[in-house]
Parts: C-alpha cells; structure tokens; sequence
C-alpha cells in the first residue's frame, strides 16, 4: 500500500470511527493525540514559540507562552475531529454549533450584491466557511490542496457542502473573478506569510511582514466592501463574529486595516489563532532556523 493510501483510508477509518464513538471516548482520544502531538512534534512547536518570541517578546512569560501553545495543540485537535465529523453534518445539526454576531451588517452589504469575506487561520475556519455558505450566501474560497489526490477530493467534498466552491491556489484569481462577476461572494484568508512578489508590506504585532492584498485588490476592482469575521469559540458554540466592512479605494491603507483587525482577535484570543506558520518568515528569516 502506497504513503497516499495509508493516510486516505486512515482518514476514512478515523471518520467511520467518529460516528460511532461515544463523547468519553472521544475526550479520551483528543488527550492521548494532545499528548503526542504537544510531546514528540517538535518542529511545529519550535514554530509556535518563535511565533510567540516574535509576537509578545518579553511582554509574556516563558509559563505564559506555554500555556498558549498547549491551547493551541488543543485547538488544533478539536478543529481536526470537528472537520471529520462535518462530512456528515446536516444543516440542522450545524445549526446547533453556531451563532453568527453582527449579521445585519453582512446582510446590508449583500443586498447590493457580493461581498468579500477576509478573515484568518483563526478558531475553526472550516466551519465557519460551512456555515456562511449554509445559512448566509453562496460563497467561493481558496484552500491549499493537500498533496494527496484521493483525500484531497474527500476533503475538498466536505468543503463544498452548502453552496460553496473550493478552488487551488493556481489559477484561483481568474475564478474569483468570474464568481463575483456572477454575484458570487467570495472568502480568503489573509494571515500568512506570502512570496514578496505577491505581497506587501504591513505591520503585525509591531512588526514588518508581508500580506496578500488579495482581498483588497478585488475590493478596489469591483467596489464592494471586505468583511472581516472569525469564528470565536465561547462555551459550547462557535461565534462567527463579523467584526467590520473595509472599503479598499487605497490598497496600502486597506492591508493596513485587515492586519490590525487580525492582530486585536489574536491578542483578545491568542489560544485560537493558528500559531504552527511561520508568518514573521520573511524578515525574520533567522529567527525560525
């Protein structure tokens, strides 16, 4: 059996298993894969700390530090059992794990025609992708494809449930476009680190990184506003808060915005925010050898 195989119908395996198994047991297998994961993955730990280095500096202790990346495995393993079990979630049962907050200023935007979703890899990104496209307007996003073939097209199935479209990252512009040209609105995340022929330089936790102006880019292109939202956790339930509407006439001061907007939701939720890139790498290089 091939790599590709192994982890396909691993994921299959990990997937029937979900169904069938009762919540204990499924808290005692996020603990056993905290474990292991927090304890032996050390590359993306040493990430999340240099994240944290570069992020707070002395501002938070070494404890305090900890005690954020420990969230974030946490985070990390929750987001993966809740994505496995929305491949057979029906919109009834979404309906159950979200509320949405400033919706009215999302619908007043949409009775004009598209908008642009920009957010993060922040909370639980997928489901909250599922829900706009569920319960708000059909919606078109871009993903990183996973370099498998067979379980890339299960998990690209789960994400095009409920009026969405998912598309690569080659070519996803051209795509965009013609969605929006249909009055299709459209969600990009706009946290990471990017190559600098495709971004441009703006500020996060005081300091210099590059951004995708993406979003701001189709925003000026069709004048339609960018809506920022994320997908808090409070209680049992996730929030998907939409925190603000940018109109991108300028593309240096709209990037500006977006990143301050990302910098406050991670700073009010740090344990959230998904600390695993390497989102200082491009002046900051040195700081993640």
């Amino acid at each position: 059996m091939s790599l590709n195989n192994f982890f396909y119908y691993g994921y299959v395996f990990l997937e029937k298993l979900l169904f069938i198994m009762p919540d204990f047991m499924k808290k005692f297998l996020k603990k056993i894969l905290f474990f292991l994961f927090y304890t032996f993955d050390n590359k993306r730990k040493k990430i999340v700390f240099k994240n944290l280095d570069l992020a707070y500096g002395e501002s938070l202790s070494l404890k305090e530090k900890e005690k954020i990346a420990k969230a974030v495995y946490k985070n990390f393993i929750n987001n993966l059992f809740e994505f496995i079990e929305l491949s057979n979630i029906s919109k009834d049962e979404l309906k159950k794990r979200v509320e949405f907050e400033n919706i009215q200023l999302v619908k007043k935007y949409l009775q004009k025609g598209p908008v642009i979703f920009a957010g993060a890899h922040f909370g639980n990104w997928e489901i909250a992708l599922l829900s706009i496209g569920a319960f708000i307007t059909p919606i078109s996003a871009v993903v990183r494809e996973i370099d498998n073939p067979k379980l890339n097209e299960k998990i690209k199935k789960t994400r095009e449930k409920f009026n969405i479209k998912i598309y690569g990252k080659k070519g996803a512009l051209k795509n965009l476009i013609n969605d929006l040209k249909q009055n299709r609105s459209v969600g990009i995340l706009i946290d990471q680190n990017t190559a600098k022929e495709e971004g441009i330089d703006t500020t996060f936790f005081g300091k210099k990184v590059l951004q995708t102006p993406s979003a701001a880019l189709l925003s000026k292109r069709f004048k339609i506003p960018v809506i920022m939202g994320f997908a808090e956790k409070r209680d049992k339930k996730w929030v998907i808060s939409f925190k603000d509407a940018l109109e991108c006439d300028d593309i240096q001061i709209c990037v500006d915005k977006q990143s301050k907007i990302i910098e406050e939701e991670v700073r009010k939720f740090p344990e959230l925010w998904y600390w695993f890139h390497r989102r200082f790498k491009h002046y900051y290089e040195e700081s993640y050898e």
